[in-house]
């Protein structure tokens, strides 16, 4: 019996998805639209520039004999030391706000970084991210140069290098328009379909034998026809039929 139930239920969801389609279609390409819309007049676009940075240890780069693997790992740790310095120290920001010439606050920058490291290496990255190509240049720029100065004044045992010149973004990272459209879509598309199933779903009307037979669960044993026309014209009709 719950078999059967569930069975009907799924019947009558793809008949509704069935029935509805074109207009469910409508409604998503309309929701892509929007998105689109919203993407490109209301979203700020973002522009990421990237300083990439190499770190050691004193010993590691004073010795002349071969790299052991505990170098390595010290490395590494210098590198994870030096972004937590970096993402917490209000003087380094205020550094790179001085060398941008810029008039962001260092709460403001600390919004606009994003810092990791290359996994398995010593390698490490500030990614400055700005509403225009040249301020997130000119912001990581700033950072490629102030970092390898004032880190080592702090991290003791560090060696910092520049391992890349920042680069002027071409292209923006966020707001993405076509994934954007995308989510648009299926959520309309997602919200449609829920409408017109809950619509059906809701609607207590009889329309037919089978609905009766489902609210009842008993079977139709008669049916009332429908009389077509007026209380006159069955009238006229009843009186030629008797003349």
């Amino acid at each position: 019996m719950e078999n059967n139930e569930n069975r009907s239920n799924l019947q009558k969801f793809f008949g509704v998805v069935l029935e509805k389609l074109v207009y469910i279609l409508a409604i998503g390409a309309a929701a892509a639209v929007a998105a689109a819309l919203i993407t490109v007049f209301l979203i700020p676009p973002k522009y990421s520039s990237v300083a990439k940075f190499y770190v050691n240890n004193n010993k590691a780069s004073s010795s002349q004999s071969e790299v052991s693997q505990q170098d390595i790992n010290a490395s590494q740790s210098l590198a994870e030391t030096s972004i937590v310095y970096i993402r917490n120290s209000g003087k380094l920001i205020q550094a790179v706000i001085d060398e941008a010439d810029s008039d962001l606050t260092v709460a403001q920058v600390k919004k606009m970084i994003t810092t990791g490291t290359y996994s398995g290496t010593e390698f490490f990255y500030v990614s400055v991210s700005a509403s225009t190509p040249e301020e997130a240049l000119t912001l990581a720029e700033a950072f490629d140069k102030v970092i390898p100065e004032k880190i080592p004044e702090t991290v003791m045992g560090a060696v910092l290098k520049s391992a890349d010149d920042p680069r002027l973004p071409v292209d923006q990272d966020s707001p993405n328009l076509a994934v954007n459209a995308v989510i648009g879509a299926v959520l309309g598309i997602v919200a449609a379909i829920v409408i017109f199933f809950l619509r059906v779903a809701l609607d207590n009307t009889v329309y037919t034998e089978e609905d009766l037979e489902d609210i009842a669960e008993h079977p139709v044993i008669g049916v009332i026809p429908t009389i077509a026309g007026t209380a006159d014209t069955a009238a006229k009709k009843k009186r030629k039929e008797e003349a």
